[in-house]
């Protein structure tokens, strides 16, 4: 077998922000049933990947078990509440040092190595995050395609115009003169933070590791990945993701990662059923990452009630929340609370969820797009700032503070607006029109099988 007989290799890590997309790529992917498919993740991963429908030759290969301890949806409350308060700069200097772990990149970069020597890959496709994968495919001279989940130029933010707002600053496109002033502040202070001495002392020795290993791009820079990917496959479009003069010439901007047939799930009827009963509902969910308080999750029942009864609310809280909610007989009427959903694109495909209130990132915002469906926004950290501006600024959502505790008031006044304001849906079914000219997933399918 010669190289380009070979499978295509999916890499990924397994959290799910960067994970889903590349899953609903190899769904699409199994379906067409033209190519052999090797999805290489973390253990956790293997049920998701092996239960995907469809004819085609698709095989989950293992990266080994899990580092939970890296990953911010296995954090403490006490860790997430230091990472999401104050200063967004000391946030981000702290999520990168409880994040990042260079030994465990260099064992993770070591499997792939036997990954892709046993595989034989015709063309990998590898998560923005997963280094380990670009370094193994760059090693082997396999080509590769780097999926980005993030706005692109959360990616590519070595190489950024200084006009441009910086990364995780949530600031706009068009900034008044005091914004300029902040963007560059923030951009001043964050280089400041990173090259603290025993910050960089750690990744100049992880740099110099990786130089002694062979690995070309020794000191993980964006650009030099994405100079040398065959393209960065991109799940949003321009309009929704600011542009900027850098973008390099093999960015693809293919729109919103839903699975091209909404199947419905056999454990959803029920829920289906009361979509169907109620004409119109919000639904609310903020993630696998966010974790509200006691505080907050009173002020969201309390949102329900003043939204009752002519608005349903549904609510996807993780279980390990619902002790913070009041019992059972005391919320409101209008409330159904969920720890787990059989699908949220099922959900949001539904013609009576009329708003989406979320956490502001990629997935979900694009998510709502793709269904047409105006967005309440509450960004907490990160790149969930840059998201909130891009969707406020493109006329689809508004946004509120991610406050302890919340503004009943602003977010019930919000809420009112986006459901009584047809513009909004308007423009909403005006941007889900463009994403999916973009494509979606059959575009993103189409240009890794052409490559």
């Amino acid at each position: 077998m010669t190289l380009d007989d070979g499978p295509l290799l999916l890499v990924s890590s397994g959290s799910a922000g960067l994970f889903n997309p590349l899953l609903t790529l190899a769904g699409e992917l199994k379906r067409r049933a033209v190519r052999p498919v090797r999805f290489a993740c973390t253990d956790e991963r293997r049920a998701e990947i092996e239960a995907l429908p469809g004819d085609g030759d698709l095989r989950f290969v293992s990266l080994g078990p899990p580092r939970v301890e890296v990953r911010p949806e296995h954090w403490d409350d006490e860790t997430h509440r230091r990472m999401s308060t104050g200063s967004r700069v000391v946030n981000f200097a702290s999520y990168v040092d409880a994040s990042t772990d260079f030994d465990h990149l260099h064992e993770l970069y070591e499997r792939c190595l036997a990954v892709v020597d046993d595989v034989r890959p015709a063309l990998a496709v590898v998560d923005s995050f997963a280094s380990f994968g670009m370094d193994a495919a760059t090693t082997r001279g396999v080509p590769y395609v780097i999926s980005v989940t993030v706005p692109p130029s959360n990616f590519l933010q070595d190489s950024l115009p200084p006009s441009y707002p910086m990364s995780l600053s949530g600031l706009p496109l068009a900034m008044n003169p005091s914004q300029r002033a902040a963007n560059d502040s923030y951009r001043a202070a964050l280089l400041a933070t990173l090259t603290e001495p025993e910050r960089l002392a750690r990744s100049t020795a992880a740099a110099r590791r990786r130089a002694e290993a062979g690995i070309r791009n020794a000191e993980l820079r964006p650009s030099q990945y994405a100079e040398a990917a065959r393209a960065l496959l991109a799940y949003t479009v321009f309009g929704l993701e600011y542009p900027f003069d850098t973008a390099p010439a093999n960015l693809r901007t293919v729109g919103s990662m839903v699975p091209r047939d909404i199947v419905p799930s056999a454990d959803g009827a029920e829920l289906r059923a009361w979509l169907d009963a109620h004409e119109s509902v919000v639904y609310v969910g903020f993630g696998t990452i966010m974790r509200p308080t006691a505080a907050q999750v009173a002020a969201l029942v309390e949102v329900a009630a003043r939204l009752g009864p002519e608005h349903q609310v549904l609510w996807k809280l993780p279980a390990a929340r619902h002790p913070l909610l009041p019992p059972a007989g005391e919320l409101p009427a209008n409330l159904r609370v969920e720890s787990w959903l059989p699908s949220q694109v099922e959900v949001l495909a539904h013609p009576h969820v009329r708003v989406f209130f979320n956490h502001a990132a990629a997935n979900a915002i694009h998510e709502a797009a793709w269904f047409g469906v105006p967005q309440l926004v509450m960004p907490f950290w990160f790149d969930c700032y840059d998201g909130a501006v891009r969707v406020v600024d493109a006329g689809i959502a508004l946004a509120v503070e991610h406050e302890d505790p919340l503004d009943v008031d602003d977010v019930v006044d919000k809420l009112g607006r986006l459901l009584s304001d047809p513009s909004f849906r308007d423009r909403a079914a005006r941007w889900r029109d463009c994403l999916r000219r973009a494509g979606g997933v059959t575009a993103a399918a189409d240009l890794v099988l052409s490559l």
